[in-house]
């Protein structure tokens, strides 16, 4: 005897879904000026949030519904399998009269107990009910009765004999889905709700973060250059419709780099911030502050009052800006330059023109000395377009090499030997004739293209100084090119590829050269030394002059300024100077040169002092190659300039 499954489910058909399409979405300003979450982006929130309250709201009922039906399906095709069994052992002892044990066979059906909506059935081999345990009933409480069939024929000889079948109405599984239901929709709505604000709150919030860092400087909390613009173009125009002025005020920090370099970067942001709330008391409520970059700030100021107000706010934060800072127990005293531009004039669309002009003013305010302020005039601008003028000349001429160099004399007193040169720069317009260094020098500082210039210097020089044997060849460094990275590098390689010896070599820098980073200059200076390169300070005594730096690193030469020397013969200050750092130079060891020597009685005098070189016109004005090795053929090196009555001079 087998038995073969044969499970039906009945269920209604399910219907269709629809298509939703997106819209493009952009975020958009309200009337205030704030950016906020576009129509598009909502209505895309809103779709999103629909589908996945849908999905919640059918999904789950659908999925317990399927698992309860797959569930019961699994009980009643078990006991239908049994019932068939016990009922194939009892025809297999009476197969003729099998229909006959009614009894027997209510006792096999009763012997699984099962709720009461279950229909037990037996058939004959002609479909006639013989035996049914149960009652099935016809008026279900759904519209469409949902039932569970489950049926196994009994066989004899490969013939069918009965079939045993169970009936099983999924009525209590759809009330239950239907409990189920309601809450899945009670959660599709919240769902909704979340899906729907939440988002669009977080985005609103993340918008207008990013709209505020786009437009205002992180760490102060200021507008940034952008919005100050967009600011500045609008109170420009208001000004043209409405009368009036706009002035515009740029604030630049004097001391702030000290402060980095001292106290470190973290000081330096908390100085930034602790000038912006002194900024802010100076300042009226209708007034814009910025933060422009580094430790620039603007100001916008409109009003009828112009100039006189931009003039009293820029002495308030002159004034307010000069008094210490307290940074974690260090005092700063740093103070501020400022420069006014007022709109007069100016065209009201274009903010640049305006802050480019404060900006000139600022430059002017710092080349009087600093800690002021000053108005903008015409004649700023005709100096900033000769200077760009200027400075496109400039990077030609090194890449035309205009540039030339002249070298001076410079002269032992005690033996009145010519012991070295100096080599100075010179440039020759094509157009304009020659240019001071003073004038183009600290051009080249600005824009970075010292750093070419000072390596053109220094090759050419030690290629020059390679045909002159026996004679030191002194080379000034600017301050900028001392402190680029490398530099020491940059020296070694020149060496090498003239093939001069460090000895010959020697290094002039200015005291300025000392006040950043002392560690990190002083480790360079080493680094030259240990190339053979002898080092001399330049200008000793007219800048920050102190000892200590001749105790940390052993100078080889002191130079002292031609503006001791020119009064050295009348006596008074300059002397009493002149002698005081011959002798500090003798008791330490480090040869001292005059510079600027141009009479005879200071040649003497500075001799009579124990002076050991000299430079000046007085022996030799600077001079081209050619002219020197003339000089040393007339007057070889082991020859003597007599200083009180030889005087060489050179156009």
């Amino acid at each position: 005897m087998r038995a073969s499954p044969s499970t039906v489910f009945r269920h209604p058909s399910a219907a269709g879904s629809d298509a939703a399409h997106l819209a493009l979405f952009t975020s958009q300003r309200d009337p205030s000026g704030s950016w906020v979450i576009g129509s598009g982006l909502a209505r895309l929130t809103t779709v999103i949030a629909t589908i996945a309250a849908l999905v919640v709201a059918t999904v789950l009922p659908l999925a317990y519904f399927h698992f309860g039906q797959q569930f019961e399906a699994g009980q009643i095709e078990a006991e239908t399998k049994q019932e068939a069994s016990l009922v194939s052992s009892l025809i297999s002892h009476n197969p003729a009269n099998w229909q006959t044990e009614i009894t027997r066979l209510l006792a096999i059906l009763n012997s699984f107990p099962g709720p009461e909506a279950y229909t037990h059935t037996i058939y004959d081999a002609k479909g006639s009910v013989v035996v049914q345990l149960g009652h099935h009933s016809k008026n279900a409480p759904w519209p469409l009765a949902l039932e569970l069939v489950e049926a196994r024929r009994i066989y004899q000889a490969d013939r069918v004999v009965a079939q045993v079948e169970i009936r099983r109405p999924l009525d209590d599984l759809l009330t239950r889905t239907a409990f189920v239901a309601a809450i899945a929709s009670l959660l599709a709505l919240l769902l909704f709700v979340a899906l729907r604000v939440m988002p669009l709150r977080a985005l609103q919030r993340a918008v207008q973060d990013a709209s505020f860092l786009a437009s205002h400087d992180a760490m102060t909390g200021l507008p940034n250059r952008t919005l100050f613009q967009d600011r500045l173009r609008q109170a420009l125009a208001q000004s043209r419709r409405l009368g009036g002025e706009t002035a515009v005020l740029c604030v630049d920090l004097d001391r702030f780099k000290d402060v980095n370099d001292t106290l470190g970067h973290a000081a330096g942001d908390q100085l930034l911030r602790r000038v912006t709330g002194r900024l802010r008391t100076c300042l009226r409520e209708t007034d814009t502050l910025a933060r422009l970059g580094g430790d620039e700030f603007a100001i916008i100021q409109s009003g009828p009052a112009q100039p006189e107000a931009a003039a009293v706010v820029a002495q308030r934060i002159v004034e307010r800006l000069a008094e210490p800072f307290d940074l974690n127990g260090h005092e700063a005293i740093i103070g501020c330059s400022v420069g006014i531009a007022l709109s007069t004039g100016m065209p009201s669309d274009n903010p640049e023109a305006v802050l480019r002009s404060a900006d000139l003013a600022l430059y002017r305010a710092k080349e009087e000395g600093r800690g002021t302020f000053c108005f903008f005039e015409e004649e700023m601008n005709i100096r900033l377009n000769a200077r760009k003028r200027l400075e496109t000349d400039l990077r030609r001429a090194l890449a035309e090499e205009q540039f030339q160099l002249h070298y001076q004399p410079q002269i032992d007193l005690a033996s009145g030997r010519l012991v070295g040169v100096e080599a100075l720069l010179r440039w020759y317009h094509p157009e304009r004739g020659p240019i001071l260094p003073g004038d183009f020098i600290p051009v080249a500082e600005d824009t970075g293209l010292i750093g070419p210039l000072g390596e053109w210097v220094l090759q050419t020089a030690c290629r020059q100084a390679t045909r002159w044997p026996g004679l030191k060849m002194a080379v000034n460094l600017s301050p900028v090119q001392f402190r680029m990275p490398g530099l020491e590098l940059s020296v070694a390689r020149v060496l090498a590829e003239t093939g001069m010896l460090g000895e010959r070599l020697e290094l002039e820098i200015t005291e300025s050269v000392l006040l950043h980073d002392t560690e990190a200059t002083i480790t360079t200076l080493r680094a030259l030394k240990n190339l053979g390169v002898s080092v001399a300070m330049d200008d000793f005594g007219t800048g920050y002059s102190s000892l200590g730096y001749l105790r940390r690193f052993p100078f080889d030469k002191i130079k002292i300024d031609r503006s001791f020397v020119c009064d050295v013969a009348e006596g008074g200050d300059a002397t009493a100077i002149v002698r005081a750092v011959v002798r500090l130079g003798r008791s330490l060891g480090i040869r001292t040169n005059a510079e600027g020597v141009e009479t005879g009685p200071q040649a003497e005098f500075l001799a009579v002092e124990g002076c050991d070189e000299v430079q000046g016109y007085h022996f030799g004005r600077p001079m081209m190659a050619a002219d020197i090795e003339q000089m040393i053929r007339a007057a070889p090196i082991a020859g003597e300039f007599n200083t009180s009555q030889r005087r060489v001079t050179q156009g």
